[in-house]
């Protein structure tokens, strides 16, 4: 019975201190990573151009960090038009050009950013320390800010 008493507080005391530690945040998905891209190209009117449509685009292992996302439209009669390549990071879901070293902002983005990493249980200082370049940037490159347009109409 001694022995019981003794190693009750140690059990406790791990129990509590596993239950007390964090899970580790999940990746997103892919689909969570088209919708961080639908949020961004949304508000402008992208997303009801006839055809508009968003895909990934599949890239070898070097970019397993990413996914890569491609947005079109359809544009009768030359057929499908771009309307960017999109690099979301998979754990943070910062959204990049997939082309140029700038990372996407805007108000409606930032918003399906934070909900995502909220519902995916990343902290705004665990956001801080897992941040990641973009794909295409350089070392100690300072990447550009980008925002999206309204389409032009024809």
């Amino acid at each position: 019975m001694m022995y019981r008493l003794r190693c009750a507080p140690i059990v406790v005391a791990l129990l509590l201190s596993g239950s007390a530690r964090s899970a580790a945040p999940r990746t997103i998905t892919v689909t969570e990573a088209q919708d961080l891209v639908r949020a961004l190209l949304k508000p402008d009117g992208w997303t009801k151009l006839r055809g508009f449509v968003l895909y990934q685009a599949l890239f070898d292992a070097e970019f397993q960090d990413f996914y890569f996302i491609h947005a079109e439209w359809e544009n009768k009669p030359k057929g499908h038009a771009p309307i960017g390549h999109f690099a979301v990071e998979r754990t943070t879901g910062d959204v990049w050009d997939w082309v140029k070293c700038g990372r996407f902002s805007s108000p409606f983005l930032t918003e399906a950013q934070q909900n995502l990493r909220k519902s995916i249980g990343l902290s705004d200082a665990e956001y801080q320390q897992m941040r990641k370049p973009g794909v295409f940037c350089e070392p100690g490159e300072q990447p550009q800010v980008f925002t999206i347009g309204k389409p032009k109409r024809k």
